[in-house]
């Protein structure tokens, strides 16, 4: 402007200057300034003064240049500095000895360390032994340029060595850490250098097991399900049998005995049976008031050859009088499975020991205690052992997820699950769950024992029993024939529509699972042909009867083995349109018999 240009020329005249010389500094032909050079004579500048002048310039020119140069790589290693430590995976430079060059922030969370105690430490070992050697030839190969993948563990970092994984973000420590490396040459690295990016992949591993083991249960519960169904239909012929065999006069004593004792270890295999259907079945959740010591019965029974073959002995203490829980009772039965698991396998090193198992009530909580006579638990085991998947057996022993499901259904339900106490001597877990106001649940149980009334309500009546198991329908045209009406067979759906199509009945026992139409089928069709009758059909299954069962089907059902006086009084209930005697026989219904046509 003319304002700085006169300003110049004052300061010029004040220092005295006579004559000036500019030169342009340039840089591929963009100028980045001038150079002046002023003298107090008057004399003008020799080409040789201009010349000096310009590679004076052109030096300036070049030392600019520099350092902008300079301060662009300055800022781009901050840039990369700064993405190579906010990265959110671990990244390690290796060199050709194995040795760490360079280690960034997230090695906190994946290896346990700080970066600058991992920089200068041998990769190797910080990896499990047995993954040494797949690491090894994976960065021979990166080396020679050829990228590469692996997972490897991560070894137990030594207690007190840069930072415990315990204080690491408030986690707990871990002792093996499944990491997903990505191996790949640095270009142009002196000295040569390998990229390593590693990312924790735990988490997904737990929960790929997870899901697995959830599969394998699941396909588990299907097979006990169909093998529990066909288990039972053996076991109902048995018991019907035995049931006729009892009420035949000419029997001695021991001939009593002898059949008594059929009877009641079928009825006692089969309540194995539906304990093992009871925990196996896939069902949502059912909450009702249970009585806790009929949970650790069952539990006991299904247990009961591992705790034999262990040589482990058990004595229970179920409390008197113990208010119900509001729970579901396959939950609750998984969680008393799991703990005498747990009590069996910490005696089975030493081989033979003592499980003590006890109920009692504690103001407002029923308490449930299973001790037993094992080693106890280390105390640096104790804090980790409700962890998923954490476990001290050895591979093929454990899942790991014993305790932890556990603690998650008990927390569910609202109690609480802790150690009570370990040491050398033993351990107690003991689990708390709110006490319920109402009354528990009975479970439905035969009655042993029970003896025929001298003259069957059912006299008289005609009954069609469908069922594909030969042995069970000759067995109840026997009983029938003792208590005086009469039984119409059929051994599937088909033959049993034809049936009440040619013949009248009064009723109709129907088996739920059977080949071709099934029960349900069955009694669909029988209720556009003969609405009556499907009002006063019972249905029998050796299946368990879930809440899923129970809301699709509105007749009551009975479950295999049965009593012979059981199924008669559920038969009379129906005919009489009186309620099901379902507490203590075990038959469920959701909806009120009709009254019948007639009633022997």
């Amino acid at each position: 402007t003319v304002g700085s240009a006169l300003n110049s020329h004052a300061l010029l005249e004040s220092e005295g200057i006579r004559a000036l010389a500019m030169i342009p500094l340039t840089r591929l032909g963009e100028c980045l300034g001038v150079v002046v050079i002023g003298s107090r004579s008057a004399a003008k500048f020799s080409a040789g003064d201009v010349e000096r002048i310009e590679s004076m310039a052109d030096l300036l020119s070049v030392a600019l240049t520099n350092a902008e140069l300079v301060d662009s790589l300055r800022q781009a290693e901050w840039r990369f500095r700064t993405l190579f430590r906010a990265a959110p995976d671990a990244v390690l430079t290796v060199l050709h000895s194995g040795r760490i060059r360079d280690a960034n922030d997230a090695v906190r969370d994946v290896i346990g360390l700080e970066p600058s105690h991992v920089v200068g430490r041998v990769l190797e070992d910080l990896i499990v032994p047995e993954d040494q050697p797949r690491l090894a030839e994976v960065l021979e190969q990166a080396f020679a340029g050829t990228p590469g993948r692996l997972e490897v563990a991560l070894a137990q970092v030594a207690a007190g060595e840069g930072i415990g994984l315990e204080r690491v973000a408030g986690r707990a420590h871990r002792a093996r850490r499944t990491v997903s490396f990505a191996a790949s040459r640095l270009p142009q690295a002196d000295p040569p250098s390998v990229l390593l990016v590693g990312r924790d992949m735990t988490a997904d591993r737990e929960m790929r097991a997870r899901l697995m083991e959830s599969d394998r249960l699941a396909a588990v519960g299907e097979l006990v399900a169909g093998v529990a169904h066909e288990v039972n239909n053996p076991l109902s012929s048995i018991s019907a049998f035995a049931q006729l065999l009892l009420r035949d006069a000419s029997l001695t004593d021991a001939q009593r005995e002898s059949i008594d004792v059929i009877r009641s270890e079928t009825h006692r295999a089969s309540q194995v049976v539906k304990d093992l259907l009871t925990f196996a079945r896939r069902s949502d959740p059912f909450r009702e008031p249970l009585d806790i010591n009929g949970v650790v019965e069952r539990s006991l029974r299904l247990r009961q050859y591992q705790l034999t073959a262990n040589g482990v002995e058990v004595h229970a203490d179920l409390g008197n009088d113990i208010p119900a829980v509001i729970g579901d009772a396959r939950q609750l039965q998984q969680v008393c499975l799991n703990l005498l698991t747990n009590a069996i396998q910490a005696i089975a090193a030493s081989g033979t020991g003592e499980v003590r198992i006890a109920t009692r009530l504690d103001g407002r909580h029923v308490l449930l205690e299973v001790s037993d006579t094992g080693p106890g638990i280390p105390s640096d085991v104790r804090a980790r052992i409700f962890e998923p998947f954490f476990t001290t057996k050895g591979e093929g022993e454990g899942t790991g997820l014993g305790l932890s499901v556990s603690f998650g259904i008990v927390s569910a339900h609202g109690g609480a699950i802790t150690v009570a106490e370990t040491s050398s001597s033993g351990t107690t877990f003991r689990v708390a769950l709110p006490a319920a106001d109402a009354p528990a649940i009975e479970a439905s149980a035969a009655r042993e024992g029970a003896s025929f009334r001298r003259r069957s309500p059912l006299a008289g009546i005609r009954l069609l029993f469908v069922d594909d198991e030969p042995t069970l329908r000759a067995s109840m045209d026997a009983f029938a024939e003792l208590r005086g009406f009469t039984v119409i067979t059929a051994a599937d759906g088909h033959t049993a529509l034809e049936t009440v199509m040619k013949t009248a009945v009064d009723a109709v026992v129907c088996d739920l699972r059977m080949p071709g139409i099934d029960g349900l089928e069955f009694h669909e069709r029988l209720r556009v042909v003969r609405p009556g009758l499907a009002a006063r059909t019972i249905f029998v299954t050796g299946d368990v009867v879930t809440t899923t069962l129970r809301g699709e089907i509105r007749q009551p059902i009975v479950t295999k083995p049965f009593g012979f006086e059981q199924l008669e009084d559920v038969l009379v209930a129906v005919l009489r349109g009186t309620p099901m005697p379902s507490a203590e026989h075990g038959a469920t219904s959701s909806a009120p018999a009709r009254a019948p046509d007639r009633v022997g």
